[in-house]
């Protein structure tokens, strides 16, 4: 078990989904997972066996906060930073509409060798984004250092009996 009290063998977004029940039962809010649609070419029983995505995936999670849309992915990493290759050009598009449109998107980032999770508010990401993009090929622009997260992002901690409160201070 870990500094959140989490088991190693449950996934990130074990650890969410656990958080968004607590959030619905506490009438704090209603997130849900959405699922990419496959396309299934062929089972075997129960099993796909063939198929691929019909579409690209948004995000993650979608949901409301006191009254507030929210839309959110949920990302890991072992390293001590976070390689921006791992956000996809039509999520950056959707979290940008998103915010356009009077919602809140965000990344939740997993450092698993630090036991700690953050929350990468859009219009950071869309900085370093845009860095990236600036400076393709470019040495130290393809990812964000840990420092960053620690100095600058909201640090998602186990609180009032929700596992990742990462609606706190979202406001």
């Amino acid at each position: 078990m870990n500094k959140l009290g989490i088991h190693r063998g449950d996934t990130f977004e074990e650890y969410i989904n656990y958080s968004n029940i607590a959030y619905q039962r506490k009438k704090i809010a209603l997130v849900q997972k959405i699922s990419t649609p496959v396309k299934v070419l062929k089972r075997k029983g129960n099993k796909i066996v063939n198929g691929y995505f019909e579409q690209k995936s948004t995000l993650d999670f979608i949901g409301v906060y006191d009254e507030l849309p929210i839309s959110f992915d949920a990302k890991e990493t072992k390293e001590n930073r976070f390689p921006l290759k791992n956000i996809h050009q039509h999520q950056i598009e959707f979290m940008e509409s998103w915010n356009l449109n009077g919602g809140r998107a965000f990344i939740l980032v997993s450092f698993k060798s630090k036991d700690k999770v953050f929350r990468l508010e859009f219009d950071d990401l869309i900085f370093h984004w845009a860095t990236w993009e600036e400076n393709k090929g470019k040495r130290g622009f393809a990812s964000i250092p840990y420092s960053f997260f620690e100095d600058d992002c909201q640090e998602i901690v186990s609180r009032n009996g929700i596992l990742l409160d990462y609606l706190e201070g979202l406001k």
